[in-house]
Formats: C-alpha cells, structure tokens, sequence
C-alpha cells in the first residue's frame, strides 16, 4: 500500500506546484462565484419581484350559444387571469390592437411578453379543435418570462379541461365548466419563482450560496477530467512504463492514480469551501454532513474520471472535455440556472448528472434541511463512483500501455 500512496501524493505535489493548475482549481472558481453571487444576489435575496409589463392581443370573438351567454375565453384570459390581483402584484397587462406591435413592444424592451389569443380561439375549444395561444418573451429577462409562461400555461390547462368536456359532453355543458375553470387562480404567492426556492429548508439561500457550491461542483468535475487526460497522457509518454519497470504491478499504479485524483479532488473541495466560508461569509450547513457530501462527490467525480481514462484514447479529446463536460453538467444540473427555469424533460434528465445530487444536497444543508436529507444524494454519488470508478480501474489495471 505504501507504493499506492506514494503514487498518490505524487499527484497532489505536482498539482500543488503547477501554477497554472492552481488558477484552474482555486481561484477562477472563487472570483466566479464572487461574481455571479453579488450580480444575482438580489434575485435570491427573496424581496418582491418589481412589477413587469404583458401586452395582450385579444381577438377572440367568442363562441355564441343557442342556451344561455356565451363564451370569451380571450376576454376572460385578458381581464380576469391577468387583471387578477394575484397577477396585479407582479404584472400590469396592457392592451393592443394586433400581435406584430406587441411584439414591436418587447423587442425594444419595454415588455416582458406578448401574449396573442386568435379570433376562434373559444369556438375551437367549444368545437373541440386544436387551438393555441401564442406567447412571446424576451430571452434576457427568463424569470419574469417564466411567470407570464405559468399564467398562461395555467390557464391553457383549464381550457384543455373544458376542450375535452365538449368532445364528451358538448359545448353547453362545456361551456359551464370552463366559466369556473378559466378564472380559477393561477398564480399566488407561493408560486411566484424565486432563486431562494432552490432549498426546501427553513432558510432561504443566498446568491453566494448558491454559486458557492455551483461552482465548487463545477470546477471538481473539470479537475476531475484533468486528471483523466494526465492519466492518458503518462501512459502515451512513456511514464507507465517506467514505473512498471520497477517492482511496483500494474494494480498499485492504477489504485494510487486514482487515489491521488480522488486526493486532489478532495483538496480543491475543501480549498473551495473554506475559502468561500472565510472570505464571503458563505455557510454550507453544518460540516460533517456537508464534508460528507463532498466525499461523496468526490467519489462520484473521481469513478466517472477513471471510467474516461481507461476507455479514452486520445488525451487531447479528454483535454477538450474537460471544459464542455464541465460546463455541459453543470448547466442541466441547474448549476448556471436554476431548473425551474427548465421544461419538465431537461428537469428530468438533470437527474441523471451527479452536480444535481451534489448541487441539491450542498442547498438543502444550507437550508437548514438536516442530516436526513442527504441520504438519496449520499447514496446516488455512492453508487455513482463505486460504478463507474471500480469499472474503470479494473480496465486500467488490464488495459496495455
């Protein structure tokens, strides 16, 4: 064993004495958090949203009916969703006459989205038809645009209801379902988006918090690649072979190879946390379970390295993995922005990426959600790097020079 810990601190020497692997490790992760805490500290200081402005484009006509009044889902889109007082709190929804000057209105900034309901738009759903409403939003501005996209979204779930019922039931009685339906409340104050509902703790989490442990997660899955590409790289260089040169087998190289990633690995984590804790007054929680945490994720990065190292051939693609995969997971595990920016299927796949188990468990410490919930990300990085990291070192233990 005394051979695989050699091997290991070998590793962290050089890593230690590289200045540029230092600047990678250490400090871009730290001046980038600094940066995008305080430039989104704000959002996530959970103050009110200011008020927005929705221009409305409402042509429906209505659907008339042979029995009793008839029916404007436009109208009851335009007054009573957004004129709503749940809606009033964050929205002021202004009126136009036709959809290319509402969208006039949001390509020079002066609306977060235009929203367009179609002449036909409440006949379709009393005749059963396929219909829509389109709406516009300004890509610089995503969380105020995912607000406008939940009232309509919210509302275009209603009238599905009352699409269905007509098929089944006819317009009548279609008609008297999506009266109550269409003007149900959409939008309260639980459900307005907020980057503090990242946590399902008791505390809300800061921006520095929040990118405190983003970037961290980040930055160890890209080290993490580093070493994989070294990994090839002393192989192709002749490195291997001498070491097997001397009595040292195949097995104790590959073991302290891996050690001393999972070493570096370690060291830039706790680097990281406690520069942030220090120097930016971030808190991780409490710190058994929270360095528990970063073990686990540690492994987790470590098994996936190996796997890549063994199987990859050429160092130079791994070289440019390291900061495509870095920035890949870190995106689709909600590590750039939160996932409730996301549609429901990126929301499922960020599941699959172990920065979301470790991102959900580094927030909920910070939280205040406890020790008990840690287990699923625990056991997700566990799983993850006794996987792939056993996978891969048997290969590397095997595979020839």
């Amino acid at each position: 064993m005394r051979k695989v810990y050699v091997i290991a601190a070998n590793s962290l020497t050089r890593s230690a004495r590289d200045r540029r692997s230092l600047i990678m490790l250490l400090v871009m992760p730290l001046v980038l958090i600094a940066i995008l805490g305080i430039t989104l500290g704000n959002m996530m200081s959970g103050g009110k949203i200011s008020t927005f402005r929705v221009v409305v484009v409402n042509q429906d006509q209505g659907a008339a009916l042979p029995a009793g009044p008839g029916l404007n889902l436009g109208k009851t889109l335009a007054e009573d969703v957004f004129g709503s007082a749940e809606a009033r709190r964050v929205m002021v929804a202004a009126p136009a006459a036709d959809f290319e000057s509402a969208q006039a209105e949001v390509t020079a900034g002066r609306a977060v989205a235009a929203v367009y309901v179609p002449p036909t738009y409440s006949a379709d759903i009393l005749a059963g038809r396929t219909t829509r409403i389109q709406v516009v939003t300004d890509p610089g501005q995503p969380t105020l645009a995912h607000i406008v996209m939940q009232v309509v979204g919210g509302f275009a779930d209603q009238v599905s209801f009352g699409n269905l019922a007509a098929r089944a039931l006819g317009p009548d009685q279609a008609r008297q379902l999506l009266t109550a339906r269409a003007k149900s409340p959409l939008l309260d104050e639980k459900s307005l988006p907020r980057l503090q509902e990242v946590s399902s703790g008791a505390r809300p989490v800061s921006g520095l918090q929040y990118y405190a442990a983003a970037m961290a997660i980040m930055f160890m899955v890209m080290t993490a690649f580093t070493r994989a590409r070294d990994i090839l790289q002393e192989r192709q260089g002749g490195t291997l072979s001498r070491m097997l040169a001397t009595p040292t087998s195949s097995r104790q190289i590959a073991a302290g190879q891996i050690l001393g990633s999972m070493v570096v690995l370690l060291a830039q984590f706790l680097v990281l946390m406690l520069g942030t804790h220090f120097f930016y007054g971030v808190y991780w929680g409490p710190w058994i379970p929270v360095l528990a945490l970063g073990l686990a994720f540690t492994l987790a990065s470590t098994g996936i390295a190996t796997l890549t190292a063994a199987y990859a051939r050429d160092p130079h693609v791994v070289d440019l993995a390291v900061g495509l995969a870095g920035n890949i997971f870190a995106v689709l595990s909600g590590g750039m922005f939160p996932l409730y920016l996301f549609p429901p299927g990126l929301q499922a796949v960020a599941r699959l990426i172990p920065n979301y188990w470790g991102l959900k468990g580094f927030l909920d410490q910070m939280g205040g959600v406890g020790p008990g919930g840690l287990t699923l990300p625990l056991l997700v990085l566990a799983v993850t790097g006794l996987a792939t990291g056993l996978l891969g070192a048997r290969r590397l233990a095997t595979r020839e020079v």
